[in-house]
């Protein structure tokens, strides 16, 4: 595997393929438009003016969240300099790598204050997603978060400069709670959950869901984590016998609970939510059942999400998932407010974001922030794996059986307005 970029590595700048050739190529066509009669063109598109957003990814131990994430960055720089050139400003990237909140903080304000980045962009778990977001209050600038998955970084540690493109966690949660609920109509549910940050948030997430719902958890089973026999918890589970067998483990603790559940041959419907999908995803398609929400598949085909896919796979040779969808999506987005808004003042880059201006991510429906806690409003996409012999290669043993929410409303998932303990500072 080729080694990330190390610090300060800038991102090459190259437009999509689907829109012009080069960036010299449209230098050219402006020119040329120049000479054209009645054709004026605005001052700005004489000298490109750039702005610069930085990247923060993992190295180790989380080494492929980082390339997924740098991958995504990249082709939304291509995207949003393909507009922006157009009208004369210049998008770079920065990428820095760092593997610890001390690190990353670092990074962060290192490059908010020396390389005066317009936002910062990252987040591949909690910790680094909070590193980030101190780095962009105490920089000025702001964070797109594209990986982290905690309620409290939208709750009661939100900051107005925080804006979040990976789903929160109730929103995975609520996403597979409203199919069960709805569709398939299971309303007796079993909990078993990791006694750790992970588990614990899952826990409340979902007994939160049931209870908005006027339902409760039939039981709750907490499970200490690093735990490599199941047979107690299958017994627990054999006894109750649940309509929804509801996980939240930590990546290795799920790993081996699937492949025991799997083999005890139970069939009640199992679910939950993974905190690492690509672990998930790639694991062998014989020990995997249940249902999963994800934030992108790569099957996906309405919307121009097809075209989406097939630019990335064209691209990197290799499968778009959800946080490359996030980072590409916001690095485009930012590419958008900075043309829409004319620059980089960052009080104009608040009032844009925060207006509900529509964005498209190839999910069919313009996505906005929540005014109330900055998080994206978006559709999820559960998936199940298949039937042995349907999917081919690497992600293929997944697809998708629905699109949540059904109906136009997007705040249905995640938490609602009047239960965010979200308050913006500064």
């Amino acid at each position: 595997m080729d080694p990330l970029p190390g610090r300060g590595a800038t991102a090459p700048l190259a437009l999509a393929p689907h829109l012009a050739a080069s960036a010299l190529g449209r230098r050219t066509f402006v020119k040329g438009l120049a000479l054209l009669p009645g054709v004026f063109l605005p001052r700005a598109a004489a000298a490109e003016v750039t702005f610069r957003l930085g990247l923060v990814v993992p190295n180790e131990p989380q080494r492929e969240s980082g390339r997924l994430m740098a991958l995504g960055a990249q082709l939304g720089l291509d995207e949003a300099n393909a507009l922006a050139g157009f009208f004369g400003k210049h998008l770079q990237l920065l990428q820095e790598v760092a593997d610890t909140p001390e690190a990353v903080l670092a990074a962060g304000l290192r490059l908010a204050r020396q390389e005066r980045v317009v936002a910062l962009v990252g987040g591949a778990d909690d910790a680094s997603a909070a590193a980030l977001r101190d780095a962009a209050q105490r920089g000025d600038v702001l964070f797109f978060n594209v990986g982290a998955t905690s309620n409290r970084l939208r709750g009661a540690r939100c900051h107005r400069h925080a804006f979040h493109m990976e789903a929160s966690l109730a929103m995975y949660v609520d996403a597979v709670g409203e199919w069960l609920l709805d569709q398939r109509k299971l309303a007796r549910w079993m909990l078993i959950t990791g006694n750790s940050s992970l588990g614990r948030e899952v826990e409340q997430a979902v007994i939160t869901f049931l209870t908005r719902r006027g339902r409760s958890a039939a039981a709750v089973e907490r499970v200490a984590p690093g735990a490599d026999e199941w047979a107690g918890v299958l017994q627990q589970v054999r006894r109750l016998a649940p309509d929804v067998v509801f996980v939240g483990l930590d990546t290795s603790d799920l790993l081996s609970f699937l492949r025991q559940y799997r083999a005890a041959g139970l069939s009640f419907q199992l679910a939950g939510v993974a905190a690492d999908p690509s672990a998930l995803l790639t694991a062998d398609p014989e020990d995997v059942s249940g249902v999963w929400p994800l934030l992108w598949h790569h099957e996906l085909q309405r919307f121009s999400a097809r075209e989406l896919n097939s630019r990335f796979r064209r691209r990197f040779g290799r499968s778009l998932e959800g946080r490359s969808w996030a980072a590409w999506a916001a690095v485009k987005l930012l590419g958008e407010a900075i043309v829409r808004t004319g620059g980089a003042d960052l009080q104009g880059l608040l009032k844009y974001l925060e207006g509900a201006a529509p964005f498209d991510g190839h999910k069919g429906r313009p996505l906005t922030f929540r005014e109330w806690d900055h998080q994206l409003r978006q559709p999820m996409y559960l998936v199940t794996p298949r039937r042995k012999g349907q999917g081919e290669g690497r992600w293929g043993s997944f697809e998708v059986v629905a699109e949540v929410p059904t109906g136009g409303d997007l705040d249905v998932i995640g938490e609602p307005k009047g239960e965010s303990p979200c308050r913006f500072e500064g």
